[in-house]
């Protein structure tokens, strides 16, 4: 069967499209279309790729750079794997290379935006930095590709279901972390950061005095707080925290699968450490971001009710 790859920015993106190729008859041959990026840093190199995309024994790998190179697949009947939403032009090239070969568009999660609209899909370029008229233009043409060539959605979540947990993605992300489960009895809580100073919504010192306060909270319940920052941040920011080693995504690693509980923002980390290894997990309102929690869209606050807390806030 013959697969083209689309939109990868994680690891995690990686092991949801495992799960879904985990299904596939006969010998795979995937092109997978390489430099998906956020904040402008890419984190998905090609180790990355042939480690979390598992494909098995026999399967073909080609990584291209550019979309013109997917002008070069055979033509042949094809499932075409895009995350969040269908890039349209990667379909466009596929479509002219051979006009007539069937493409079958199945289109996984990219975190907690895949359960927005148009409207929160522009809320977050925006806070990423990016300007009008290209936020609109850019979250209605991603909304139009959603409508129209998505053949198949294979979520994470079911929205039709009480947001149940597809049970293919559940045991993916369950082989990573092995017999690992979370531990009421270690003494570690582990904070979630997020990338706010890098995106420019908050000042840095702002930030630390909030995790500050978090900590003390945290030592008062008799925990530890331990900070797993985000792989977009620079690590040196936390030096005055205890952090954990490494750069997993937090819902591949181990070391915090194995925590008591994880605290953080509104994030896609911490809704899939509840949902998939039934983390316990306390959301808090970051200080400057209240406005995040009424931007939310009306799946997406469905989709957060079912498996975290309401949100509160945490003072020194």
């Amino acid at each position: 069967m013959q697969f083209v790859i689309t939109g990868v920015r994680s690891r995690t993106h990686l092991v949801h499209l495992a799960a879904y190729l985990r299904g596939a008859e006969g010998p795979l041959r995937v092109t997978y279309l390489a430099g998906g990026r956020f904040l402008g840093k890419a984190y998905v190199g090609s180790d990355d790729i042939r480690r979390f995309l598992a494909l098995p024994g026999g399967a073909r790998l080609r990584i291209v750079d550019t979309v013109a190179a997917l002008a070069d697949v055979p033509d042949e009947p094809l499932t075409y794997l895009s995350v969040g939403a269908p890039g349209i032009k990667a379909w466009l090239t596929l479509r002219r290379a051979a006009p007539r070969r069937p493409i079958r568009t199945v289109v996984t999660d990219e975190g907690i935006g895949t359960y927005g609209d148009w409207r929160t899909r522009r809320a977050a370029w925006r806070r990423q930095g990016i300007r009008e008229p290209w936020t609109t233009t850019r979250a209605l043409a991603v909304e139009g590709a959603v409508r129209g060539l998505t053949s198949t959605r294979f979520a994470m979540y079911d929205a039709q279901h009480e947001y149940a947990v597809e049970p293919r993605i559940r045991a993916e992300f369950g082989s990573h972390v092995g017999d690992q489960r979370p531990n009421p009895l270690d003494d570690r809580v582990v904070f979630l950061s997020s990338p706010w100073v890098e995106i420019g919504v908050l000042d840095e010192t702002a930030y630390l005095r909030h995790i500050e306060a978090i900590g003390v909270a945290a030592r008062r319940r008799g925990k530890r707080l331990v900070v797993c920052p985000h792989p977009a941040e620079d690590r040196a920011r936390y030096r005055d925290f205890e952090t954990l080693a490494g750069d997993l995504p937090a819902e591949l690693n181990p070391d915090v699968v194995g925590a008591s509980g994880a605290i953080g923002g509104t994030s896609t980390a911490l809704l899939n450490l509840a949902a998939l290894h039934g983390m316990a997990t306390t959301r808090v309102v970051t200080p400057g971001l209240e406005h995040l929690e009424t931007a939310l869209g009306p799946v997406q606050r469905g989709l957060l009710t079912r498996y975290l807390p309401s949100p509160v806030s945490v003072s020194g």
